[in-house]
């Protein structure tokens, strides 16, 4: 049992903390990662000191992908929602309702009647927003609470921390399934072997997709040497490496200990945060990058604010009604500008017209921009929107579209885009596991030449569709005998193949020697949980 995190810091030792921290310099080159030669040559490389205080400050642990908080997000949603760039009817509506308050050339008796179903648009827009906030604010919350074992500096014991707490230079203990909290350099690992080879497993699933584990390794000059009852704070040396960057599968950096020597740090001698350790009762290693510096971390962009080729269609749709809009504003107003000249309406008494033509032309050209505003009906996006809406539902709620297996339905996240479901004419991949599950079923064999291995499968069922074929019966019988004995990751049938294997010829022994030989050409890693 490891002994818990205790809260016994006081607060002079804080308040010595702060101080220390407010004294060092930034780990970072300035401006990084937009810096300039002069700031690279100022600071080169990342020094992380072994064993001892830090020189450097370095980025906290402390991770934060959500988009918006309670004090920024009223005046955000305002500028992504009447941004003339992507939200031009917006900006249009508002427009339109400002004008609307104005007496003079208002004709709804300066009640601004079109801010009601643009206040509708907008409220369904932000709730949305927030709900899939709300969701980064949980796995944010999730991730810097999670449980992590590190190494207790003054007392020398491994103590239970979470993850926002870990800092640059820790040495942390990782455990069979754990996912790796930060970047760590691999000291040592769990081996049965007598002879140390310094080997651990990890899935990289959250990185690059990729379900096979990948190997990584110890340091050469500790794997051998450090274990786990070693007394890690007896460790001192320190790290020269590259700067935080986004390359996954580049690094480099040297590692210098005191009393083991200097050996380069290659990138399978690194973990990465969100991988997660296979194969392997523990790893020990040592903290090089944390929170937003770490690979994975830098490899995230910022969350822009989406639009379906819907919206971006309709607001350039939308620049052009505005462009006759205007052009028939115009006219009006200049063609009512020269028949109140040519009537002399400025003579006639009682009209009490006092305004001078310059400004009743600019009064006439946004009176008709008023009248003709609904050129552009805000009940388009009243309507949008309230569809968005119920396909968001139904897609939610679409059984077609439920995963049994993991117990996973249909969840929209972003409404906006749920007319790009239908719009997808081409998927571009580099492999077929980025599209499929990667699971296989064993259908068919080639032993000595005979081919064993009935049925079809749905990629023969669209072939004899694309041809314009019906399936023969037999192989539709074949199939369902097929299905009707398979177990999970087989679906074999073949009358044939049962009777060679029942016969004494040597095409049953070729069938022996193929299995024989497909169950020996894969590598089995037995591993213990629990």
């Amino acid at each position: 049992m490891y002994s818990s995190l205790a809260n016994n810091m006081t607060n002079s030792s804080l308040a010595n903390n702060k101080t220390n921290n407010k004294s060092k310099q930034p780990s970072l080159p300035k401006h990084w990662p937009k810096s300039t030669v002069k700031d690279i040559e100022e600071r080169p490389k990342r020094v992380i000191n072994i064993g001892k205080e830090q020189d450097y400050l370095f980025s906290s642990n402390f991770v934060k992908t959500s988009k918006y908080e309670w004090y920024n997000f009223i005046p955000k949603f305002t500028l992504e929602e009447f941004n003339p760039k992507t939200k031009i009817a917006n900006c249009y509506f508002l427009l339109v309702s400002a004008l609307q308050c104005i007496p003079i050339i208002s004709n709804t008796s300066g009640y601004p009647t079109t801010l009601i179903p643009l206040l509708i648009v907008l409220i369904v827009d932000g709730i949305f927003l927030v709900l899939e906030d709300l969701s980064r604010h949980k796995a944010d919350k999730e991730a810097n609470a999670s449980i992590a074992i590190k190494l207790n500096k003054q007392t020398n014991k491994l103590i239970e921390c979470q993850w926002h707490e870990l800092q640059v230079g820790d040495i942390v203990k990782i455990q069979s399934r754990e996912k790796i909290p930060a970047d760590i350099v691999i000291l040592c690992v769990a081996e049965l072997a007598e002879t140390p080879q310094g080997l651990c497993y990890v899935e990289t699933k959250s990185l690059d997709g990729e379900t096979n584990l990948k190997v990584r390794n110890g340091l050469p000059m500790t794997y051998s040497k450090l274990h786990e009852h070693f007394d890690f704070s007896s460790l001192k040396g320190e790290i020269e490496m590259e700067h935080p960057n986004k390359l996954i599968d580049s690094f480099t950096g040297v590692i210098d200990l005191d009393n083991l020597g200097k050996d380069p740090i290659m990138t399978n001698n690194i973990l990465l945060r969100g991988c997660v350790l296979r194969n392997t009762d523990w790893v020990y290693g040592i903290i090089v990058n944390t929170g937003h510096d770490t690979k994975v971390m830098m490899s995230n962009k910022i969350t822009k604010p989406k639009s379906s080729f819907l919206e971006r269609k309709a607001s350039v749709e939308i620049l052009r009604i505005l462009g006759v809009l205007a052009v028939i504003c115009f006219w009006g107003a200049t063609g009512g500008a020269f028949w109140n000249d040519y009537n002399h309406i400025h003579s006639i008494w009682y009209l009490n017209r006092t305004i001078q033509p310059v400004g009743n032309w600019f009064i006439q050209f946004f009176y008709y921009f008023l009248l003709h505003a609904s050129f552009i009906p805000v009940s388009l996006y009243v309507s949008m929107a309230l569809a968005r809406f119920f396909q968001s539902f139904f897609i939610n709620h679409d059984l077609d579209m439920y995963y049994e297996k993991t117990d996973t339905p249909a969840l929209v996240r972003t409404m906006t885009l749920n007319e790009e479901l239908g719009q997808i004419s081409h998927i571009f991949s580099d492999k077929t596991g980025t599209l499929t599950c990667n699971v296989m079923d064993f259908r068919k064999m080639s032993i000595n030449g005979v081919s064993y291995g009935l049925g079809i499968t749905e990629i023969g069922k669209v072939s004899w569709k694309l041809m314009g074929k019906d399936i023969p019966q037999y192989m539709l019988e074949n199939e369902r005998k097929a299905q009707e004995n398979s177990v999970p990751h087989v679906t074999f049938y073949d009358p044939l193949y049962e009777k060679d294997i029942s016969s004494n010829t040597t095409q049953k022994q070729s069938i022996d020697q193929f299995f024989h030989i497909l169950s020996l050409c894969h590598d089995v890693l037995p591993e213990n949980v629990n």
